[in-house]
């Protein structure tokens, strides 16, 4: 889910990371993303919450302390609330209500691109903020989720959702196509039967068109 490459507050001396949260956002989403965070940042400390949505104060801080157990699992402390339309008091639970700079207000951290160079063994699931690219095969049984695209340039034969929250503009491209199941913002399809011959361990592109519906479509290589 996060990248490996900090931003720097400007009024601090500290990096951090920008957790987006929204009431639809379970815990265990949470522990699964700050794992591949840890995965991939063996130092990095701090995190500034950002709510993408308005959170029920009543219950806010009760969600944010359980929160705070998991970061504390990974060796990682929320150290700020962000400031936005969602939220505006100084502090919550005895954290600073901060402005992040406008640059990155439009461009969180979370939305970078996961690298993977290695087979994604079945019943391994990756899940990112951002795009996935997978140089090698993915599993059956194995799942890849993306908010962005997904790019796999080897044998393809597991679950591959792309858009994941919604990106109706994602799509998936597959050096060799043979999955079980393709999704993307939520519209999916179990491949059960038999591919036509042009797509059946073939490069293909996945989207959806201006109805809504998946096509798979031979990509040219």
């Amino acid at each position: 889910m996060m990248s490996s490459n900090s931003i720097k507050l400007n009024s601090a001396n500290f990096d951090y990371y920008i957790l987006r949260v929204t009431p639809s956002t379970e815990l265990e989403q949470i522990a699964s993303k700050l794992a591949t965070l840890r995965e991939f940042d063996a130092t990095g400390k701090y995190l500034v919450l950002e709510c993408g949505a308005k959170p029920d104060m009543s219950q806010f801080t009760s969600y944010l302390r359980k929160i705070d157990d998991i970061a504390a699992k990974f060796a990682l402390e929320v150290k700020f609330i962000a400031a936005n339309q969602f939220i505006s008091a100084d502090q919550i639970d005895g954290r600073a209500v901060i402005n992040l700079p406008a640059t990155l207000q439009s461009k969180p951290i979370l939305n970078q691109t996961l690298l993977i160079e290695e087979p994604v063994r079945s019943g391994i699931r990756i899940e990112n903020d951002g795009d996935i690219i997978v140089t090698s095969l993915v599993s059956h049984n194995a799942e890849i989720i993306a908010s962005g695209n997904i790019h796999v340039y080897g044998d393809c034969r597991g679950r591959v959702l792309a858009g994941n929250g919604g990106n109706k503009k994602a799509k998936i491209f597959v050096a060799r196509f043979n999955a079980e199941l393709i999704s993307i913002a939520g519209i999916y399809r179990v491949i059960e039967d038999k591919l036509p011959d042009n797509l059946h361990n073939k490069a293909v592109q996945i989207f959806l068109d201006e109805k809504e519906r998946l096509n798979i479509i031979p990509l040219a290589v």
